[in-house]
């Protein structure tokens, strides 16, 4: 499950050394909240008053006694703020301010070991701590349901250059890049689950928060169902470049050897969510007030990620100056991924073949799902010609294939199936099941229903243009 993608933002840097920069953009956002009145079940002022799902007839008055109200329904209304002004369908406004801060720095250095070595260090630095008062366009509009987004990002570089003759270079260079994300949901610090009546399936507190809870005509209220995230990011490298002019020819080599890991969780619907359609009585507030949902659903998971790849790649390629104004260039590049897989092998896939749930390495379910594409040669060939013999007027063409960086996101979906990630939907059944806020997530549910499973395309190749 690929990390959100959070909107553009005003920044602001400096060029001093080290630095910090920080700024804070405010914005502000409409929504449709509840009256006070509708929170209290009197509708008698609204466009549409609720019937009762005994009868199917108005509520005395349009106004819902208490003695029909379930607490938590009653309580997980009181959550939306009053309104503030009295535009009809859109009668508050808010802007909470977003905050970014962000550190960072630079170190180099450059050292001469002798007259045929050059040696470079680098290590850079950045620290961002980004605050955002609203994850989505799709999620809460109102204030108290954002994201933090604190981040760490660190890259280190130890390089080598050798002049073996003034015509025979070598660049030998490592270097590891380290990123560590969080996306904590704002709710974290209150179990408000716990405070107004619905259970609370994961008891580790990062899931702390609000289930996501959608009415129409009204803002979804609750934190976003795809939050908390963590992923630690590591890519280790190194690479060797072979130069050599021999005149008329030029030729370069190179060997570039990648390690990759990233140790994460996505904790998605692990507070659960719950939808109130309206159908039942014409309004879903009321049914919010009454307790009965539409869907509902919850996920309980033990899906720890700790993805594994490497890449290796090399080429070799040649500029020939066949004559002073043509130059031809001819080159081949290969590159191998493996799938990203986990460290332990721990987890589950749905073959299609046998239409079951299979642990990935075994019964020729692939480690990564998919099989490594072995066919990436990536040819390239060039040719450059001045038209009119003086270099002002150049005519160039040139043909290649070059394929996409290996990435660790497909191997996110090993991680999505039971029993590590376990999701389950409930709904009402019409005469057999009433489904209610008193038991929302209930473990007798009369219907096996189909276990949510992923599954990879096998000969999925790597991406090139």
């Amino acid at each position: 499950m690929p990390t959100r993608q959070t909107k553009p933002r005003l920044e602001r840097t400096c060029s001093s050394f080290p630095f910090s920069a920080s700024s804070e953009f405010t914005g502000w956002t409409i929504a449709n909240v509840p009256t006070i009145d509708e929170r209290n079940g009197d509708f008698s002022r609204s466009a549409n008053p609720p019937v009762s799902p005994l009868n199917g007839q108005p509520f005395p008055g349009n106004q819902i006694p208490k003695s029909y109200q379930s607490p938590v329904g009653a309580a997980i209304a009181a959550l939306y703020p009053i309104p503030n002004r009295t535009v009809a369908g859109q009668n508050f406004i808010s802007s909470p301010v977003q905050t970014d801060q962000q550190d960072q720095f630079d170190l180099r250095i450059d050292h001469s070991l002798s007259r045929r070595s050059d040696l470079s260090a680098r290590y850079s630095f950045s620290d961002r701590a980004l605050y955002e008062p609203f994850v989505s366009t799709s999620d809460s509009q109102l204030p108290g349901y954002g994201v933090n987004l604190p981040r760490r990002a660190q890259n280190a570089m130890l390089s080598e250059t050798h002049f073996f003759t003034s015509s025979l270079i070598n660049e030998m260079r490592s270097g590891l890049v380290r990123v560590a994300l969080n996306l904590i949901q704002q709710g974290v610090a209150t179990n408000t689950n716990a405070r107004v009546g619905l259970p609370v399936i994961s008891s580790n507190p990062r899931d702390n928060g609000l289930s996501f809870i959608t009415l129409p005509g009204f803002s979804p209220i609750g934190d976003d169902a795809t939050l908390p995230q963590r992923g630690i990011a590591n890519t280790y490298e190194y690479l060797d470049h072979l130069t050599w002019n021999r005149g008329r020819r030029l030729l370069r080599f190179g060997l570039d050897f990648r390690i990759l890991q990233q140790n994460a969780y996505r904790d998605a619907e692990a507070r659960g969510f719950l939808s109130f359609s309206g159908l039942l009585v014409g309004n879903s507030l009321a049914e919010l007030l009454l307790g009965y949902p539409t869907t509902t659903g919850v996920a309980r998971l033990d899906n720890a990620e700790h993805i594994r790849a490497r890449s290796y790649a090399g080429f070799a390629q040649e500029d020939f100056r066949v004559r002073p104004d043509l130059t031809l260039t001819l080159g081949l590049h290969y590159e191998y991924n493996t799938p990203p897989a986990d460290a332990q092998d721990r987890a589950v896939l749905f073959d299609p073949s046998i239409q079951k749930l299979v642990r990935v390495g075994t019964n020729e379910v692939p480690r990564g799902g998919f099989y490594p594409d072995r066919k990436d040669f990536a040819p390239r060939i060039g040719v450059s010609w001045s038209a009119d013999g003086t270099g002002k007027t150049v005519l160039r063409s040139a043909y290649g294939i070059y394929y996409d960086q290996p990435s660790l996101a497909p191997g996110e979906g090993l991680y999505f199936s039971p029993p590590y990630f376990d999701l389950h939907v409930f709904f009402p059944v019409p005469r057999l099941y009433t489904l209610t806020l008193a038991n929302p997530f209930p473990d007798d549910f009369p219907l096996g229903l189909p276990l949510a499973a992923t599954s990879f395309q096998r000969d999925m190749r790597t991406p090139y243009i």
